[in-house]
Order: structure tokens, then sequence, then C-alpha cells
């Protein structure tokens, strides 16, 4: 007898299977979508393939076309974890696949229609996947913004973020150095502690009419304001 067997307090494992196993699959979709802060988003895919393959699980079994669709869920999803924490550039089939076949939505249908099979496939499979993508289209013409987010619109303005980034960490240590060397060595004779033809050989050795020295490089510029708004991005550089 196991521990959850001899303790009927452990949350989920208190209630009846067919009422905790869509509770989880719900908190892993949540989840996703709670990563990246929108309906649809670079994590969204490994999270609904997560979610289809805890339905296998209760079920025993699923059929090809859904087996297929949690396992190519988890290779897709793979790339698009990296792609969030780094805050890298997708390109458009990933975003269309995202959209239209990953959403949380179309894995809802999918594990609601995965039951009944015929000669091992699922009839009611790509039905599912054609309305839940009809249903994702009027749901961008609802909305007021577009349900999804997949960081960097475009290649070239992942690479100029990038390049921005490492140019600023640059100038910081630039400005650093420049810094150190311009502060006066300690036995530099001042007004006070020289004589009258030192103080006034020092005074003629000072550059004149010199700016103070530009520091603006040193700050971060537009282009390399970073895209990211979840939570692991910051969190995994810093680490």
């Amino acid at each position: 007898m196991g521990v959850i067997d001899v303790y009927p307090g452990v949350l989920l494992s208190s209630l009846p299977w067919w009422l905790a196993a869509p509770l989880i699959q719900l908190a892993v979709l949540v989840f996703g979508m709670a990563l990246d802060e929108t309906y649809v988003n670079r994590t969204t895919v490994l999270t609904g393939a997560l979610a289809v393959h805890i339905h296998g699980f209760v079920a025993g079994e699923v059929g090809l076309l859904v087996g297929l669709y949690a396992d190519l869920g988890l290779v897709v999803g793979a790339y698009g974890v990296y792609a969030y924490v780094v805050d890298a550039y997708v390109g458009d089939a990933f975003r269309l696949v995202a959209f239209f076949a990953y959403s949380p939505l179309s894995v809802f249908l999918v594990i609601l229609t995965a039951g009944p099979t015929v000669v091992g496939i699922e009839p009611l499979f790509l039905p599912a996947l054609a309305v839940a993508a009809y249903a994702n289209v009027r749901l961008r013409a609802a909305l007021p913004a577009d349900p999804y987010y997949f960081g960097p619109e475009s290649a070239e303005a992942f690479e100029a973020a990038v390049e921005a980034g490492t140019e600023s960490a640059t100038g910081g240590g630039t400005a650093d150095a420049t810094d150190g060397g311009t502060d006066a060595p300690a036995d530099t004779p001042t007004a006070d502690t020289a004589g009258p033809g030192e103080a006034e050989r020092a005074a003629s050795a000072e550059p004149r009419g010199e700016a103070e020295p530009d520091r603006a490089a040193a700050e971060p510029t537009a282009a390399g304001e970073s895209t990211e708004r979840g939570i692991l991005p910051e969190f995994m550089r810093r680490l």
C-alpha cells in the first residue's frame, strides 16, 4: 500500500480520476499561457503536447493520429521553449503550427475527441483541429489585440538586439576603463602644496576646452530593448 493509499488527503489523488485528470491538464495549459502572458506563445506547444500525453497515460492508449500529434508537439515544443528562454526569433512555420494546431483550444478539442477510433485512427481528430483553427481565426478578429506573442518579429530584429546588447556591455567596460585612467596620481603636486613655479606649470599643462567624456555610449539603445516579457528569460540569463 503506497503513501497515497494511506493518506487520502492528497489534493488531486483524493478526487475521482475523471475529475483529477482534466484538472491537471487544465493546469498545464494555463501554465503555458502564463509563462508568456498570452493565449498562444512559444511555450504553449510543449505544454499542449504534455497535456495530450497526460490523456494518453490516463486512457491507457491513444490512436495513431493523436500519438503522432503528441510526439510531434514535444519536438516542436522543445524548440519553442528554447526560443522563449533566449528570446529568439521563430519562423512563420512555427507560428502557424502553434496557433492553428497546438493552441490550448486545439489541444482541448483533440483530447475531447480522442476516444473513438476506427482501425486505430481517430476519425474526429482532423475535424477537431479544423474547428479549433476556425475558432482561433474568429477569436483573433474579435479581440482588439492579437491573442498570440512569438517574440521578435524578424530575424534581423533579434540580431540587432543581440548586437546592441553586446555593444552596450562593451561600452560600459570601456567607460569604466576611461574613468580609471583619468584619475590623477597621488603624488601630483596641487596648487596648495606646490611652489609658485610648479603651480603655473601644472596649470599650463591642463587641457583647456575639453568636454566631459561622453558616457552615453554605455546606455542601451532602443534597438537593444529586449522583447522578453515572461517569467523565465531574465532569470535564466542571470543564471
